[in-house]
Parts: C-alpha cells; sequence; structure tokens
C-alpha cells in the first residue's frame, strides 16, 4: 500500500506546520506571554491583600498583648503607655487591626472581576490614600531609625514593600478603560 507523502496531498487538508510557542516574559522560554490588563492587576491586589494581613496579625498580637508599636517598629518608650487608661491600649491595637483589614477587603475587591464595574473615581482615591500613607510610613521608619537610631528600619522596609503594591493596584486601576 502506497502512503502519499505530505507533498501529494490537496491543499486543503494539508495540515499546518505546528507553531512554535510564543515565549513571554523570559527570553527563552516557552510560556505564555506576559500577564497584561485586569489580570495584572488582580495579581498585584492579591499581593496586597496578603501583604495587608501581616500588618494586621502584629496589629492582633500587640492588642493581646496590651503593647504598644508593630512587629519591627521602633521602639517604644514606657512613658508612651501614660498617655493611655485602662484597656485603651488594646483597643488602639484593635483599631489599627481593622485599619489594616479594611486595606486588605479594599485590595481584595479590587482582584474581583467586578471591581471593573465601581467608577474610578471612587476606588482610587481610597487606593490611591492608602499608597500614599504606607509609602510615607516607610521613609519616616527608615529616616528616624537612620538619624536616630529609634529602630523601625524593618517596619519601613516592610511598609515600602507594602506601598509598592498598592501602587501597582492603583496605578492598574487607573490605566484601565473606563
Amino acid at each position: 500500500m502506497d502512503f502519499p507523502d505530505a507533498t501529494s496531498r490537496p491543499s486543503s487538508t494539508a495540515v499546518p506546520a505546528p507553531r512554535p510557542p510564543s515565549g513571554g516574559g523570559v527570553r527563552g522560554s516557552a510560556g505564555p506571554g506576559p500577564v497584561r490588563g485586569p489580570a495584572r492587576t488582580a495579581r498585584w491586589a492579591v499581593a496586597a491583600a496578603l501583604w495587608s494581613l501581616f500588618y494586621v496579625a502584629s496589629k492582633v498580637a500587640y492588642a493581646l498583648d496590651g503593647r504598644l508599636g508593630v512587629t519591627g517598629g521602633p521602639r517604644v518608650a514606657a512613658d508612651s503607655y501614660a498617655a493611655y487608661g485602662p484597656g485603651e491600649v488594646a483597643a488602639a491595637q484593635w483599631a489599627n487591626a481593622g485599619v489594616g483589614l479594611g486595606a486588605a477587603l479594599l485590595f481584595a475587591l479590587c482582584a474581583l472581576p467586578s471591581a471593573r464595574r465601581v467608577p474610578r473615581r471612587l476606588s482610587l482615591p481610597l487606593l490611591g490614600g492608602v499608597a500614599a500613607v504606607v509609602l510615607a510610613g516607610a521613609v519616616g521608619m527608615v529616616v528616624r531609625d537612620l538619624s536616630a537610631g529609634s529602630g523601625g528600619t524593618f517596619f519601613g522596609l516592610y511598609c515600602l514593600v507594602w506601598g509598592v503594591l498598592a501602587t501597582g493596584v492603583t496605578v492598574g486601576l487607573a490605566r484601565r478603560r473606563p
């Protein structure tokens, strides 16, 4: 039995040659292309939400202990407690944990597909505010530690990463099409 070779087939039934996989972010990789648009913003938002939970966990731990401060933050002087009444330190730390949880929820909501329906004029000021406050905290912590040796560089660097993630979400949503 004779088998025809590929050149003897009519052009309408010819099997196309396989295409090489398209390269993506890494040169020479066979993976998919770079993530763009809403998917990229969603990844930034998930990362920012998860990163926010470290702050929340720190504040909850400090609230349970009735201590001022934050993990990796500057040392808190003993006389700082004089400004607080009984139970107020824990209440302040619980409030801070609530603010961190609010930021985490805001970022998590930005990762949902339904976030595209929220007007940017509502979401961008909130996201930009979080990014600005966190980045200002990062700069303040690091500068204070370098100038006065108060500690806090670790928390300042944590805030820097948090601020970059928050900025990534903000920029991603600002660039989306209305």
